[in-house]
């Protein structure tokens, strides 16, 4: 696994309220974080897909259906982007974004289930070998956000987890990449529908200001894929 930290400022920040209204000093407080955040879209490039493995992805696949739900991911907020390599695909989120105050830990956790159907021709099976995420975020001395993310097929028993901790203070963006052994979250079934689940949390903890957002740009996170003859 791979952590790296830059130090260019934010592009875009966004706060969901789930229909709870935020007091005026925590929108002074996106206001603040809004003005570091709108200057540098343009400095910080896009991410490539990850490197994946040897053996070609077969031509039809595609993605049939996607839903999605979770305090970070409400409704249009979400869509996924199957590669033309069909060797990765790009989650997107407009309002995955989590944030704390001293006195308001109500926005201090969002997650997010994402379940896609993946259909594969047969003979054919995959598997997720590498995630790659990018945000920012604006911590305060003493606060810690965390992103947990989880990988796993319906009706497998294994999964793939990962948990990265960022300590305050920082007002800094992120990139982390967790690379798996194949094979190791479990493989789809052999020539048919797969459901593949990804479970995302963000949160923070600690006394004082801060806010994390996966939203960086256009890229959220791309999920590489290996594939395999069954």
């Amino acid at each position: 696994m791979v952590f790296y930290l830059t130090s260019a400022p934010a592009s875009i920040f966004g706060i969901h309220t789930n229909q709870y209204v935020i007091p005026p000093k925590m929108f002074s407080f996106i206001r603040e974080i809004s003005s570091l955040v709108a200057v540098a879209a343009l400095l910080v490039p896009t991410l490539a897909a990850p490197a994946i493995g040897a053996l070609a992805a077969p031509p039809d696949v595609a993605i049939d259906k996607i839903i999605y739900g979770g305090t970070g991911c409400p409704r249009d907020s979400a869509y996924v982007n199957l590669a033309s390599d069909r060797q990765s695909f790009t989650a997107y989120f407009s309002k995955f974004t989590a944030s704390i105050e001293k006195d308001n830990i109500r926005n201090s956790r969002k997650f997010c289930q994402l379940s896609l159907a993946v259909d594969t021709p047969p003979s054919w099976q995959f598997t997720v070998v590498e995630t790659t995420f990018t945000g920012f975020a604006s911590l305060d001395s003493g606060v810690v956000a965390t992103h947990i993310s989880t990988a796993y097929f319906a009706g497998s028993t294994e999964e793939q987890s990962f948990s990265i901790p960022i300590r305050g203070p920082t007002n800094q963006y992120f990139t982390f990449r967790s690379t798996s052994v194949v094979g190791t979250g479990g493989w789809s079934p052999c020539g048919t529908q797969a459901l593949l689940n990804i479970k995302s949390d963000l949160r923070l903890t600690g006394e004082g200001r801060g806010a994390i957002t996966e939203t960086s740009g256009k890229v959220s996170r791309i999920f590489a894929l290996q594939w395999r003859n069954c």
